[in-house]
């Protein structure tokens, strides 16, 4: 081989190594980008994927809640929103099987007002519901081990509602008795077997207990549009079964218990009259309605050993637990 073949050889040599080099730049970076934007299984086709989250869709029940501090309707899985709704109808500190009775309660007053609404409202009209924002700004620190326990109480009683001769009940729910919780037809319009009145005793230490609220006599003649009261004619006129007002004279006029606490904003209808220089002084009894469960009365019940079955035939007279399998196809 001569010089000048020897020197066209290497030529193509060096060359080929230059060219091969800018081919690596170039495809080697454009290899790695695709590799990074590869599925983890990119065998499986798009389509399944898409599929997956269609099956999770139908495969878990959601439900619309109306959100009133948005004025927006917002879709959520049920039993998530139920969360919710333990978590702001009441304390995490309770009881496991306390908040567990909740749960329950809470899951078949929303299908009952699903029988009927096509949403759910966010407030005590329906059952009060706080999303994660809001229960972050109420437990700080302890979001979430207190987020934790709701969710045990919830998933752990997972599609358990309660139900009177086959049908879905209205589970009332209040805070605190007086000693006893009412007959519905003596607070509301509606006479319901299974809301009747049973004892519930056990926190009357507690210092929100008896809680006493005084008004001056011009006070109360403007709340009831009253010139005619005086401190000679307020009095208690009779009592309901479960301990709460039944009636009471207010000057020329009565009133139910449930009417005089609406109008005065008391704690509940379960109450006492006392005069003094100041005016008429109103001592309540508990705090809520007093129908249905109280939820005082359930975390007592809870702590002396009782399961969220037993507390929750005691507040809600020949009931049945039954499970149920909720789906949006039904």
């Amino acid at each position: 081989m001569n010089k000048k073949a020897r020197l066209s050889t290497n030529t193509k040599i060096i060359l080929g190594i230059i060219g091969g080099f800018i081919l690596a730049l170039v495809v080697i970076p454009v290899l790695f980008a695709l590799f990074l934007t590869i599925r983890p299984d990119s065998s499986v086709p798009t389509i399944f994927y898409e599929a997956v989250e269609v099956i999770e869709e139908e495969d878990n029940f959601y439900i619309t809640v109306y959100r009133t501090e948005t004025s927006e309707f917002q879709k959520m899985e049920f039993e998530r929103y139920l969360i919710g709704v333990v978590a702001a109808e009441m304390p995490a500190l309770f009881e496991l099987e306390a908040l567990r009775a909740q749960a329950i309660a809470a899951r078949t007053y929303a299908m009952r007002i699903l029988e009927h609404d096509d949403y759910i409202l966010d407030t005590v009209r329906h059952q009060v519901f706080l999303d994660d924002d809001q229960l972050r700004e109420r437990w700080n620190d302890d979001f979430e081990i207190h987020f934790l326990k709701i969710k045990e109480a919830v998933t752990s009683t997972n599609g358990i509602v309660l139900t009177y001769d086959g049908e879905l009940i209205t589970p009332m729910f209040f805070a605190m008795s007086s000693g006893a919780t009412e007959n519905s037809e003596d607070v509301f319009p509606t006479k319901r077997p299974y809301l009747r009145s049973v004892a519930s005793t056990g926190y009357e230490n507690r210092t929100d207990f008896a809680v006493s609220e005084t008004f001056t006599i011009d006070e109360l003649k403007r709340a009831f549009d009253d010139n005619s009261i005086t401190a000679d004619n307020v009095s208690v006129l009779g009592h309901s079964e479960g301990g709460n007002v039944d009636e009471v004279a207010i000057g020329e006029k009565t009133y139910t218990g449930r009417d005089l606490r609406e109008i005065l904003g008391l704690r509940s209808a379960a109450f006492s009259i006392s005069n003094s220089r100041r005016g008429i002084t109103f001592t309540t009894y508990g705090h809520g309605h007093g129908v249905g469960m109280s939820q005082h009365g359930a975390n007592v019940m809870a702590h002396d050993g009782h399961d969220y079955v037993a507390i929750l035939q005691h507040f809600y007279q020949n009931v049945t637990l039954m499970e149920k399998n909720f789906t949006n196809g039904e």
